[in-house]
């Protein structure tokens, strides 16, 4: 069997599911979902997103504070001259920073959970985004001079508005080959992942009734990803790729 052939097999075959799901999912809509049990499901993941908040601080923070810890450990070594300690230094840095930027969109995306119970559990919810958000910005500054002092080449500021560019014009070669292929795989999940969102949203649209506010927003998403990497692969060819 050619390409062509399990191409087209494979295209047929998602019509039929998505067409046998299409079909269940409206006539189970038909008595279904009720405006009151979609009510108590709101209001039940309101209650819990000042927790979910609570842990993704305090995991997220912890757990960076240890890979810094063992990143100052790797550091220390190059004061003995021993210089293969700077790439798990620099490894164990990258993830401090990673880490942080997970706890900030988990405490950050979470908020509006939290809309449908205006009382205890907005007010938790805004105060844990408020106390995350100074904890992610110093801490990523103090792991990005730690990097720096590493490697002195690199330039930047978090606090500054073009900390990305700088710091991208400072990176080697290999760096920006690492940056490309991890951008685009980047590209490569983030467009599965909001064309499966779309399909989760058409799904709820069907049983629950209401406004295309969220496939608009999802549409917006995938025309920004789709012009931004067009317009970067162009300004990139333009430029040779030296610099954003």
């Amino acid at each position: 069997m050619n390409k062509t052939v399990k191409f087209v097999l494979m295209i047929l075959a998602s019509m039929v599911v998505g067409g046998v799901l299409g079909f269940g999912v409206i006539w189970f809509g038909m008595d279904g979902l009720t405006a009151d049990m979609v009510e108590k499901l709101e209001n039940s993941l309101a209650l819990g997103v000042p927790v979910v908040q609570a842990l993704a601080i305090l995991v997220c923070s912890l757990t960076a504070a240890s890979y810094m810890k063992r990143a100052r450990r790797f550091a220390a070594a190059l004061d003995t001259g021993d210089e293969d300690q700077a790439e798990p230094a620099l490894r164990a840095a990258d993830m401090a920073i990673n880490l942080l930027e997970m706890q900030q969109i988990l405490v950050m995306f979470l908020l509006p959970l939290s809309l449908t119970q205006v009382g205890l559990s907005l007010l938790a919810s805004s105060v844990l985004v408020v106390v995350s958000m100074p904890l992610v910005i110093l801490g990523q500054g103090r792991i990005v001079d730690f990097i720096r002092r590493i490697n002195p080449e690199k330039r930047g500021d978090v606090r500054d508005l073009k900390f990305n560019k700088e710091w991208y014009n400072s990176c080697d070669e290999a760096e920006r080959q690492k940056i490309g292929r991890a951008s685009y795989r980047t590209v490569l999940a983030t467009q599965m992942v909001l064309v499966a969102l779309l399909v989760v949203v058409v799904i709820v649209r069907l049983l629950v009734p209401g406004d295309n506010l969220a496939a608009w927003c999802l549409l917006a998403a995938i025309l920004t990803l789709k012009i931004s990497f067009w317009a970067g692969c162009s300004r990139a060819e333009k430029k040779g790729g030296e610099a954003l």
